[in-house]
């Protein structure tokens, strides 16, 4: 009998052990796993981005929208219960002063914003890979971030899939305009969109006529019109600075160019120098963007109010959301994924946070939501406006593969 005792109670031993370990109660599921107690007291987020030189007006306002976003998560709470804090690092657009700041980051920070722009980019960024840090780059196309994969996610979807839609959309409402001429200057991706646009103009049967170059150091452009002038263009699409776009199209109105619904201007010009210097001379003209101003929502309400707050009654611009929704995608990382901001767990954090970025589902951005898929957005739409008085005007939105 003392035997079959032992036994028994072996054996019931055995049994807890196993409840214990598949982490079951009586009559119950598995218990979830217990995340990690956060142990910083601060989340900080360095952002590498271009603060001062030619480019400053641009990187002020994605440093605001990340700034925003930050000080909206810390009245709310925080991330996982704790402040969250942009930190601008600036590279006046130089390359080597990226990769220095960057070998900086990469000694502490969980993930990091940036690189602004795209010379810094790809100069900066091997570094962040080969620490294996996630860094987002979500003001650049597709192929320049797909080229850092998986350590950073592209904000858009390939740019020969995405901007043909809007310039096809933009030809059909125009159908007697049968040849386009492009301003195209040769900075960071704008040339490859520009041969996105073809790719549109072309579907909807459109003849492309040569493109004009417009030099990065360009300050007076009548002779650059006339050249575009001189191929008898019906229609016009400009892929340069924003300044700039306004210069040409006050040169096109003095030499006698009236059709301005047959101007139309890439999102990367949706710049406040584009309307300062531009004035009323740009009404009509018809611009795309990946952001639709009208949208009637609190959130964006909030966020468009304070952006004028701070810059004197601006709208907010194109790209001026992206590095807001990266924060919020940041915080959705750390608070689904369970990370502690250790130190003795960074290369295991930053990883969790990549992995939950590249396939997160259904986030919900400041002006609408999408899913990833490795790395790349699904369903983001693109807006196709008309220019009134400094405001713009909504015509269509569009999504690849509706022209």
């Amino acid at each position: 009998m003392k035997k079959i005792g032992i036994l028994v109670l072996t054996l019931m031993i055995l049994v807890s052990f196993s409840l214990m370990a598949t982490g079951q109660k009586e009559g119950g599921a598995a218990k979830p796993e217990e995340k990690g107690k956060v142990v910083v007291e601060e989340w900080k987020i360095p952002f590498l981005n271009c603060l001062t030189g030619p480019i400053a007006s641009i990187g002020e306002y994605l440093e605001w929208g990340a700034e925003r976003a930050a000080w909206e998560i810390n009245q709310a709470g925080g991330i996982a219960g704790k402040p969250v804090k942009v930190i601008g690092i600036d590279t006046g657009l130089d390359p080597a002063k990226g990769t220095v700041e960057m070998a900086k980051i990469v000694k502490w920070a969980l993930v990091a914003l940036g690189p602004v722009p795209e010379n810094v980019i790809m100069a900066a960024m091997p570094i962040a890979v080969e620490n294996e840090m996630m860094s987002f780059t979500a003001t650049t196309s597709y192929e320049y971030a797909a080229k850092f994969f998986p350590w950073s996610i592209s904000w858009f979807s390939k740019t020969e899939e995405k901007l043909p839609p809007v310039v096809t959309a933009w030809a059909k409402l125009n159908p007697d305009m049968k040849k386009v001429v492009q301003f195209v200057e040769p900075y960071g991706p704008w040339p490859g969109m520009a041969k996105a646009h073809v790719i549109g103009l072309q579907k909807a049967g459109v003849e492309v006529l040569n493109d004009v170059t417009v030099p990065t150091d360009a300050i007076t452009f009548g002779p650059l019109v006339v050249k575009a002038l001189q191929q008898k263009p019906d229609g016009i699409i400009f892929a340069c600075q924003s300044e700039k776009v306004a210069k040409i199209i006050k040169e096109l109105k003095n030499r006698g160019w009236k059709d301005m619904g047959k101007l139309l201007i890439f999102n990367s010009a949706d710049d406040a120098p584009l309307y300062t210097t531009g004035g009323s001379d740009l009404n009509g003209a018809m611009i795309y963007n990946y952001i639709n101003p009208n949208i009637d929502s609190p959130r964006w309400n909030a966020f468009k109010e304070a952006y004028a707050k701070d810059h004197n009654g601006m709208s907010p611009p194109s790209l001026s959301t992206h590095y807001y929704d990266a924060v919020y995608m940041i915080k959705e990382a750390i608070e689904k994924t369970g990370v502690t901001g250790d130190p003795k767990k960074l290369k295991e954090e930053r990883k969790k946070i990549a992995d939950y970025c590249r396939n997160v589902k259904n986030f919900k951005g400041l002006m609408f939501t999408w899913s990833m898929k490795d790395g790349v957005p699904t369903d983001k739409p693109l807006f196709l406006f008309k220019i009134q008085d400094g405001k713009k005007i909504l015509v269509k939105e569009v999504r690849p593969g509706t022209e």
